[in-house]
């Protein structure tokens, strides 16, 4: 009788018995697998969205700026580009810069400037990234003086709203095309972060022209 018994603690004691090394090892690899595989998922996840919310800044961007710079030089009389905010080399049909001022007249004195605006590509060096800048000043009552003198001082450079973060100039490296002494063609690359690591970009091309 009690060697029966024993007997049967013996096989309880074995079905009771813990996982061997090698099922242990088996189990770790399977969890490895599959934590890597949730993890890959959720880094390509992360990455796509990233890129997405880059490409929608992208292009909301790309929107307000072509609407605001054709509705402001829709009513400007004239143009000027110059080579850049610090460098007001005249860049005339044919040139590009990155430098460009929507000039208004007084309606009632064309020989007077009533109101200023300025676009340009802020770069620590030529050719750089930089962010694209405005300004816009009025005159009240309107100004006699040559427009080069109405221009912001050139060590006021950078310290203007920002309208987009981040661009490349596509004509030349400049952002600017002086197209006949009409019209401008603004060319450029807006750029943005997406993922870690990476940026996201897209090209814009459109044509402004003052009424002048």
């Amino acid at each position: 009788m009690n060697s029966s018994i024993r007997t049967a603690n013996k096989k309880t004691f074995r079905s009771k018995a813990g996982v061997t090394l090698m099922e242990l090892l088996i189990g770790m690899t399977i969890s490895t697998v599959v934590l890597g595989g949730t993890i890959s998922l959720f880094l390509m996840g992360s990455t796509t969205a990233a890129n997405g919310t880059g490409r929608l800044l992208i292009n909301r961007d790309i929107r307000n700026f072509t609407n605001e710079m054709i509705e402001n030089a829709r009513y400007a009389d004239y143009f000027k580009t110059y080579t850049s905010f610090t460098d007001r080399t005249e860049q005339n049909d044919g040139g590009s810069g990155d430098f460009l001022v929507l000039v208004h007249r007084d309606v009632s004195d064309p020989d007077k400037i009533s109101r200023i605006i300025g676009y340009y590509r802020y770069t620590v060096s030529d050719g750089a990234e930089g962010p694209v800048l405005m300004f816009d000043n009025e005159y009240s009552p309107s100004s006699s003086t040559d427009l080069s003198s109405l221009l912001p001082d050139t060590s006021d450079n950078g310290t203007h709203g920002e309208i987009i973060e981040l661009s490349n100039g596509l004509s030349d490296g400049k952002l600017f095309y002086n197209f006949y002494d009409r019209s401008v063609v603004v060319r450029g690359e807006i750029i943005h972060n997406g993922a870690v690591g990476e940026q996201v970009t897209n090209t814009y091309n459109f044509t402004i022209s003052p009424r002048g």
